[in-house]
């Protein structure tokens, strides 16, 4: 497979997962083909279309895996396809190199959105209220099967962390199968005030793994109540055996880069002081 190839599969993977956080079974393409008449068809890298509110919504995308920045021509030329199509597609232009002044320019005056690769997994700008749905803890939300400790801003809202272990322990995040499990271990933080216990119903957890799956994120499993003094006992895996085993419908990950090194051990230890905060942009 060439890199554009694997660019445009890894894009392909990020909207497709995030578009479909709650099941809405959006169907998001690859390669389409559009043909206008005999002689004249368009392809377009990746394209999806949904009813909301009795009002259709087209989204063409166009993938650049260059070494150098995208330049107003291929921009252009974008533009004229998708008006082609037609009227209503909105364009969307993701380029792992970035883009000259001139086509940024071009593409603010045909309204088509620019991002880079470094922009993909927060999406914030073309799914807006589903990030907020993936990602930010929802009061309601019971765990299927999961729950977890998220991290209070100054206002007691929360700031879009997660508890996590430090950098040199063998997993990032626990998941508690008990809520009653993870309250009690968060009264064993020192700082356990400043934390809160939230449900991951299905969308977010599927939300919650794009970002774990991207990064081979390692995870521990909590199946008790802490001990006296805050230990807890932690069952290690990761994302993709996460994704396989508790997700309803498992996300489709792009072409694998190669198998993560089972964490095979149950690990015990005192972690209340040793902590840190992990956001899904860490």
């Amino acid at each position: 497979m060439n890199k554009g190839a694997t660019f445009e599969s890894y894009v392909h993977f990020v909207y497709d997962a995030i578009l479909n956080l709650r099941g809405e079974k959006i169907q998001v393409s690859r390669n389409t083909v559009f043909r206008i008449n005999e002689r004249e068809s368009y392809e377009i890298d990746i394209y999806y279309e949904f009813v909301h509110a009795g009002v259709r919504h087209r989204v063409a995308v166009e993938c650049k895996n260059w070494r150098k920045p995208v330049d107003q021509g291929q921009v252009l030329l974008f533009h004229q396809k998708i008006k082609n199509i037609g009227d209503e597609v909105v364009g969307v232009f993701v380029s792992r190199a970035g883009y000259q002044s001139g086509a940024l320019e071009v593409a603010k005056r045909h309204g088509i959105l620019t991002l880079t690769a470094e922009e993909l997994p927060s999406l914030g700008q073309i799914v807006g209220s589903k990030i907020h749905a993936a990602f930010i803890p929802e009061e309601h939300c019971v765990g299927e099967p999961f729950w977890y400790i998220a991290a209070l801003s100054q206002v007691g809202v929360p700031d879009g962390n997660f508890y996590a272990f430090p950098d040199d322990f063998p997993v990032k995040i626990p998941l508690f199968i008990s809520r009653e499990q993870a309250e009690a271990y968060r009264r064993c933080l020192k700082d356990g005030q400043h934390y809160k216990v939230y449900g991951m119903a299905q969308y977010k957890l599927r939300g919650f793994l794009v970002g774990a799956l991207l990064r081979n994120m390692p995870i521990g499993l909590v199946f008790d109540y802490p001990e006296p003094g805050g230990a807890i006992r932690l069952h290690a895996t990761d994302a993709a055996s996460i994704n396989r085993d508790f997700l309803l419908e498992p996300i489709v990950q792009p072409a694998p880069s190669g198998p993560m090194d089972r964490l095979k051990t149950v690990i015990k230890d005192l972690v209340p002081a040793r902590r840190r905060r992990q956001g899904l942009s860490d």
